[in-house]
């Protein structure tokens, strides 16, 4: 069983997040808050995060960035979230030197657990 933090500030999406994982018979903690998504990571490192790749105040790269600075070899696999064009997240994470699975909004369940499965093995 693994541990998920999902950080998406659309509540709608989270929940459904929220609701794929626990299918698989996974651990969740969630926010739409990157700050506090942040502190939760801290104090307990996931083993994915699944992040909004736009949100306000701090994206989702920004935050993962954090993440991989505070956390080191404990920073969690990513997967990005997002209804932009994959390939402009791609290139936008690779400013960060990040690398991530990319699941497009609005996403199909089929590809989100397909794409959580793959990140989990």
């Amino acid at each position: 069983m693994a541990r998920v933090l999902i950080c998406d500030d659309t509540e709608i999406v989270r929940k459904a997040l929220e609701l794929a994982v626990r299918r698989m018979g996974h651990l969740t903690t969630s926010t739409a808050d990157p700050v506090e998504a942040l502190a939760m990571a801290c104090k307990d490192p996931p083993d994915l995060a699944v992040l909004d790749f736009r949100m306000p105040g701090m994206d989702g790269a920004e935050l993962y960035q954090q993440m991989a600075s505070t956390l080191g070899d404990r920073c969690p696999r990513l997967i990005m979230v997002s209804a932009s064009p994959v390939e402009d997240v791609a290139r936008e994470i690779a400013v960060f030197g990040l690398t991530a699975a990319h699941v497009r909004k609005p996403f199909h369940l089929d590809e989100l657990t397909r794409v959580l499965r793959e990140q989990l093995v």
